[in-house]
């Protein structure tokens, strides 16, 4: 069956603004002395892309980490402190939204008030309007679809209308089984080698590294679905 994209959602972290490098360098120092002996690194980094309870859950069922030992809250004020401290955006990402003629969303798992903060910062926010949802005001979380359909609703589009921007298996995933066709990125600071296979294996119909490619990636799709 054909389709006619007519919306554009994105994540934001890793997509809009290159924070998951920053948090991911945070989570580091801050599991180390939980998981002596151990590759942090290799643990946290596939588990970027969702919420922090759900990271540290995920850790504590596959590896010796006690969510017992850990101070959550205090941890995410200071993985958001420092992200708010270092935060920019995605290299080109500004002039390839404004090059797209298509009505934008943004679906992240942050908390809203972060987010649409981090978007006024990185001077984003008029792109994307009061159409920005977040994990903690859906009542949903990614991988879970039920945020992409929420955004996907509001928009008053139907999933299969839209193409979505991702840089996570987490968010591929949400995105996938929402209905939705996604491009991932793999641009951003926190990506390793072979995150593009990784993207692709989870469902993304294909990647990119440079968001200067975004515009016209979409043009050929939605003159190829028309």
């Amino acid at each position: 069956m054909s389709r006619t994209f007519t919306h554009l959602i994105s994540d934001c972290d890793g997509v809009l603004l290159d924070t998951e490098s920053v948090a991911f360098d945070v989570l580091q120092r801050e599991l180390a002395d939980h998981l002596p002996g151990q590759d942090v690194a290799a643990i946290i980094r596939p588990r970027l892309g969702l919420t922090l309870p759900d990271l540290l859950a995920d850790i504590a069922r596959h590896h010796a980490l006690s969510l017992a030992a850990l101070d959550i809250p205090a941890m995410r004020d200071r993985v958001e402190n420092e992200v708010a401290e270092r935060l920019q955006a995605v290299p080109g990402v500004k002039e390839a939204l404004e090059a797209i003629p298509l009505p934008k969303s943004v679906a992240s798992n942050s908390a809203g008030h972060r987010v649409r903060a981090a978007l006024r910062h990185a001077g984003l926010a008029t792109q994307f309007g009061d159409r920005v949802f977040c994990a903690d005001e859906v009542g949903a979380a990614k991988p879970d679809p039920a945020l992409y359909l929420a955004a996907c609703r509001a928009a008053g589009a139907a999933p299969e209308q839209c193409l979505v921007v991702e840089d996570s298996v987490t968010g591929v995933s949400a995105a996938v089984a929402a209905g939705m066709t996604v491009l991932g990125f793999t641009g951003a600071g926190h990506v390793e080698d072979g995150q593009a296979d990784k993207l692709l294996a989870c469902g993304a119909a294909l990647t990119f590294n440079d968001m200067a490619q975004l515009p016209a990636l979409i043009s050929r799709l939605r003159r190829h679905e028309q």
